[in-house]
């Protein structure tokens, strides 16, 4: 049975997963002999912390699940999570109250009321707690789910290099799902198909250990991680880039919306604020 094989790291942005926040801090932890400048990125309950915001892989990972307080004690930020502590200190003030705010957000599933933040950095916290809830509420078919047969998944992924290289499908003689990957490892292209299992309540990853999952999407979310963000799902809306027919046309699931890419400059908070007063404006909320 074979396993995600993650290729040489990419210098791209794009071969990881979109953060609902990211940016640079300083950050110490049990295994840091002091504070070290980092990039960190947030997504759902995974904290994840990068050498520079072009890195793929992640050099350390926290689990928002074990997060049992956060607290701001000598200009940074104390995440208490069970068995470590790890410490952030962002750029800047706000950019601290940002992170406490999103960080809490997402464990918590709720916009904490004691922020000290403009009308737009709510707006974020309220647009990705939304988009969170609907990942984590949405049980039915991902958007890189393609009603496609073995071959037509290869030539799919072949021909849509940049938009991802991974992409679900039915299962072979009608039987569960199945996965296929497409990735290139040191100038030889691989492809490789991992069978997805139905079983009661949740779904079961055919790898050398078996893993479990609730939902597709956390099926999704297993490569990915896996392969620490060296497999990304090839979303509906790269599709037509092929040149041909779409083979995702004609099944009914609509096309996700695209997740909101919060900045991380004031100024275009500000104008998110701007365009939130100017919709109130005209609608007459």
């Amino acid at each position: 049975m074979a396993q995600p094989v993650p290729p040489p790291r990419r210098d791209r942005a794009r071969c990881r997963s979109r953060h609902s926040y990211e940016g640079f801090v300083e950050k110490r932890g049990p295994r840091d002999q002091g504070y070290r400048r980092v990039w960190a990125g947030l997504r759902g309950l995974t904290l994840a912390f990068y050498g520079g915001p072009r890195d793929c892989e992640p050099l350390e990972m926290l689990d928002l699940g074990e997060l049992v307080a956060v607290r701001a004690e000598g200009g940074g930020l104390v995440l208490r999570l069970r068995g470590q502590e790890v410490t952030m200190k962002a750029e800047s003030w706000e950019a601290q109250e940002m992170w406490r705010g999103f960080i809490l957000t997402m464990a918590e599933m709720k916009v904490p009321t004691d922020l000290a933040l403009l009308p737009g950095h709510l707006f974020q916290l309220s647009e990705a707690l939304r988009e969170e809830r609907d990942r984590r509420a949405t049980p039915g078919v991902p958007s890189c789910f393609f009603e496609v047969t073995r071959p037509e998944a290869e030539r799919l992924l072949e021909r849509s290099a940049d938009g991802g290289n991974m992409v679900l499908r039915p299962g072979g003689h009608g039987r569960g799902v199945s996965v296929t990957t497409r990735q290139e490892v040191n100038g030889t292209v691989q492809v490789k198909h991992y069978k997805v299992n139905r079983v009661d309540q949740g779904y079961v990853v055919d790898v050398d250990t078996p893993h479990r999952c609730s939902s597709l999407a956390e099926v999704v979310q297993y490569f990915v991680e896996s392969s620490k963000g060296s497999l990304q799902p090839l979303h509906r809306e790269y599709s037509p880039r092929l040149g041909e027919r779409d083979p995702q046309s004609s099944a009914p699931h609509p096309a996700p919306r695209r997740a909101l890419q919060p900045p991380h400059n004031h100024g275009m908070a500000e104008e998110l604020a701007k365009k939130l007063q100017l919709r109130r404006a005209l609608t007459g909320d």
